[in-house]
């Protein structure tokens, strides 16, 4: 009650000069996938005058059953995972073939719904358009070349577009955690909300040195955006009608805007449309941008974009299947070289999968961020080929340490492991980051003494 009180009080000061922002983050907060477009004003993207047809082949109602990793590691059937994550649809597509289509809570193939984060991935693409255009001459280009009134603010000095696409800006940013006081404060949440992003961009302030530092953050790309705008001297909307045309679609899409009229699109998660025509986007990544013969996107900016960077041991996330951010794309380290895969990643569990190898395009929409990694072992069941989840050391860790297992014996099981994971790096996963995660875990749970030997481990 008293954070509330807060949130209300600073509400109603702050509505004389900025209500749109403050309304928006105090009534929506976290909204459900299908809600944004409720939200914020739109920029339409129109679909293809010839949209292009996936084969519908026999739908494969067998996997419903089939064993996949929930996010308890519980394997459950795949039927039952797509309810407990709240799934709206998810599709399947195999050689250009539907083979599996299923949709909830009324979602059917021509609802558009908001991507998210997964928006990220098709700002990458433009940013690659832009480029081949000649309208970016490099990634190395500062962002003030392309706002040259940031150019005065000490905080855009040295900061250029390949640090955005890789979210090594320096600025600072502040995430949402779910607590409403902390939430109304959050970077995350003004940015999202702000009726004029422009401005919000321009005001923020250093953290780091540009390049020092991952950190996750929509503002780089919602400055992305603006550098795009700026550019090619075209909206977000108009700069991907051109692709969303040329790959076929057969749905309108839209962008959400800060505000009406000359209004910013959210380069960062702001994107809605269908199942099917983001499978779209998914083939034209899946076949390196060429589009039934003609080069959409340039080869070497789909590939470079796409491809496991093996200079580098540590993932941004350490799931258990290791997320690498490359480019606005999330990459698995873990057994990449067997799949060639990667994927667009948005909260509340909006996913675009693309496997090379398997000739595999899966997307989910959904409206649960608590999500486990299944299109792995389904693109491998449709295939007919056999899956086994890598078990995570520093889990198998955690559980001997709750059976009892002091730190000599810790020491001893991951000596143990890290060997059995040299002769099959498949079968185990493995970073530097999870195990200093186990770390902080034991030390909030009072077992200092194990704690510090796990950290001593991740050295």
């Amino acid at each position: 009650m008293k954070n509330t009180a807060k949130v209300l009080a600073l509400v109603t000061l702050a509505l004389p000069l900025h209500a749109c922002t403050t309304w928006r983050i105090v009534r929506h907060r976290d909204p459900e996938s299908h809600r944004p477009i409720e939200i914020f004003p739109q920029r339409e993207v129109r679909h293809s005058d010839a949209p292009f047809q996936f084969t519908r082949a026999p739908q494969r109602d067998d996997l419903d059953t089939v064993s996949v990793r929930d996010v308890d590691f519980r394997l459950v059937p795949f039927a039952q995972y797509l309810r407990a994550r709240e799934v709206r649809a998810f599709l399947v597509i195999r050689n250009d073939s539907i083979v599996y289509e299923r949709y909830a809570d009324g979602y059917t193939d021509s609802t558009r719904s908001s991507t998210f984060s997964a928006a990220k991935s098709v700002t990458s693409a433009l940013v690659g358009l832009a480029l081949q255009r000649g309208r970016i001459a490099s990634l190395d280009d500062a962002v003030t070349r392309y706002i040259p009134e940031l150019a005065s603010r000490s905080a855009f000095q040295g900061v250029t577009v390949r640090h955005l696409m890789e979210m090594r800006s320096g600025f600072a940013f502040t995430k949402t955690n779910g607590s409403l006081w902390h939430d109304f404060r959050s970077s995350e949440a003004h940015f999202y909300y702000s009726t004029d992003v422009r401005e919000a961009l321009a005001d923020q302030r250093r953290e780091n040195p540009p390049g020092e530092r991952w950190a996750y953050k929509d503002s780089d790309t919602q400055l992305l955006g603006w550098v795009l705008e700026r550019a090619t001297g075209k909206t977000l909307a108009a700069q991907l009608e051109e692709l969303w045309r040329g790959i076929g679609t057969e749905r309108d899409a839209s962008w959400d805007l800060d505000h009406r009229g000359n209004g910013l699109e959210n380069a960062a998660s702001g994107l809605n449309a269908t199942a099917r025509d983001l499978a779209r986007f998914g083939r034209l990544y899946l076949n390196d941008g060429n589009w039934n013969g003609a080069q959409l996107l340039s080869r070497d900016w789909v590939r470079n974009s796409t491809t496991l960077d093996s200079s580098r041991s540590e993932p941004e996330v350490p799931t258990w299947w290791l997320m690498q951010h490359h480019d606005l794309w999330w990459i698995p380290m873990q057994n990449w070289s067997a799949d060639q895969d990667f994927f667009a990643d948005g909260s509340r569990g909006q996913r675009i999968y693309v496997n090379r190898r398997l000739r595999t395009i899966i997307v989910q929409l959904a409206n649960e961020s608590a999500q486990d990694f299944p299109f792995r072992k389904v693109a491998h069941y449709l295939a007919g080929e056999p899956y086994q989840y890598p078990r995570v050391i520093a889990n198998q860790l955690y559980a001997a340490i709750g059976g009892g297992a002091g730190p000599d014996s810790v020491r001893a099981l991951h000596r143990n492991l890290l060997e059995r994971r040299r002769a099959n790096p498949a079968g185990l996963s493995y970073s530097r980051a999870s195990m200093l995660s186990l770390g902080q875990q034991l030390e909030k749970e009072g077992r200092t003494e194990v704690a510090k030997v796990v950290r001593s481990l991740a050295q």
